[in-house]
């Protein structure tokens, strides 16, 4: 019985860790992104603290773990705050980035350009005389 109750407990707080996984990839912005992290990384480790000190059985070690957690949600909120007061100043996202658009078929080297085209700026077009 309370093998099988600290499984749960366990296996409970790895799928919140896997859910703020999800959630980091999956979330636009930054501070929604540090939100849900914060949330679920924080419920994680104590779930699965919880599920360790059941499985254990001892008052000793519940309390070595519940401080482990304290400190763990310490350091959560203070590299959360961290992050987020850099937000404003930087507009990167944790978001997967999507690929660049080619350049123009002008600006490759060795490229023939069709009369239609413009010029490489900056470069004297061989076709037109200069002024």
């Amino acid at each position: 019985m309370i093998t099988g109750l600290s499984a749960v407990l366990i296996v409970c707080g790895v799928l919140f860790f896997t859910a703020g996984t999800a959630a980091l990839i999956r979330f636009p912005d930054i501070r929604s992104q540090l939100h849900v992290l914060t949330k679920a990384d924080n419920l994680g480790p104590g779930l699965i603290m919880v599920g360790a000190a059941v499985y254990l059985g001892s008052w000793s070690s519940a309390a070595l773990l519940a401080i482990a957690w304290v400190l763990i949600l310490g350091s959560a909120s203070v590299s959360a705050h961290a992050l987020t007061a850099l937000g404003p100043r930087s507009t990167t996202s944790l978001a997967p980035l999507t690929a660049p658009a080619p350049p123009p078929r002008w600006a490759k080297w060795g490229s023939a350009r069709t009369a239609d085209e413009p010029s490489a700026p900056g470069t004297a077009d061989p076709r037109r005389p200069a002024p």
